[in-house]
């Protein structure tokens, strides 16, 4: 009698604590549905977003964070919510832009409207020297190519259009692999008076060679006069590069 007893006891603790254990589980499972849940919404509000931003901003625009700044408890019990829209709330800074989210549970007639903050970046064209590259030299788009750069990464300067690199002069010499940079380049490269120049003397089927001092300020692409070393005689030309003139005969 007293072992029957015992027994029950017995049994009655093990079928508590399975009870227990079947209790734990099913909120486990419940809390990684609802984690599920939650994750994919959030999933989907990024998709819609960096659509919204292609379409306003960039099509090389990226979402570099989400943040939820109003409505946290709506991302609570999502069983049945869709999202109906998303919609551009005004800017919160550089890069930075809030969305209204619209959530619908069409059964029941419900709605959740939550409040997201995007940051984001754009992938903007830069400029690299192909090759080591001297002052004077007239960029021909041999001299450059161009790669995709987030905007917030950029030097200072960085110039983000081909057309402002092709045909400028470089005011120094830069080596390859180097970012173009606006204050590299100048339209017109200036030249003073006294300094040496090679003279290059063209005619038909003939070219020479000989050395000279520049005898007037000049820029590159501009009229120079040069006194030749070995004849002493003044010369005009065109001055090609920071210390080359070209005459024709």
């Amino acid at each position: 009698m007293k072992g029957d007893r015992q027994l029950a006891i017995g049994d009655r603790k093990k079928i508590i604590f399975y009870l227990l254990v079947l209790s734990a589980y099913c909120l486990l499972l419940t809390g990684i549905s609802e984690s599920a849940e939650k994750e994919n919404l959030m999933s989907d509000i990024n998709r819609m977003i960096l659509r919204e931003l292609k379409n306003s901003v960039s099509e090389d625009v990226e979402i570099t964070g989400l943040r939820v700044l109003e409505g946290m408890d709506a991302l609570e019990n999502l069983e049945g919510y869709k999202i109906n829209a998303v919609a551009m709330n005004g800017y919160a800074g550089r890069n930075k832009v809030n969305f209204m989210v619209d959530l619908r549970d069409k059964k029941r007639m419900s709605r959740k409207n939550i409040i997201v903050e995007a940051s984001y970046d754009v992938l903007v064209d830069v400029f690299i020297s192909s090759r080591p590259l001297t002052k004077g030299t007239v960029l021909t788009a041999d001299d450059f190519y161009a790669v995709k750069q987030k905007s917030s990464k950029l030097p200072v300067g960085a110039v983000l259009g081909r057309n402002d690199v092709e045909k400028k002069i470089l005011k120094n010499n830069i080596g390859q692999g180097v970012i173009i940079r606006a204050d590299y380049l100048t339209n017109q490269l200036s030249i003073k008076r006294g300094q040496r120049v090679d003279v290059v003397v063209e005619g038909d089927n003939v070219a020479i060679s000989t050395h000279g001092i520049l005898k007037n300020d000049t820029v590159v692409g501009g009229t120079a006069k040069v006194l030749c070393d070995v004849s002493k005689k003044e010369v005009i030309g065109v001055l090609i590069s920071p210390n080359t003139v070209r005459v024709k005969i």
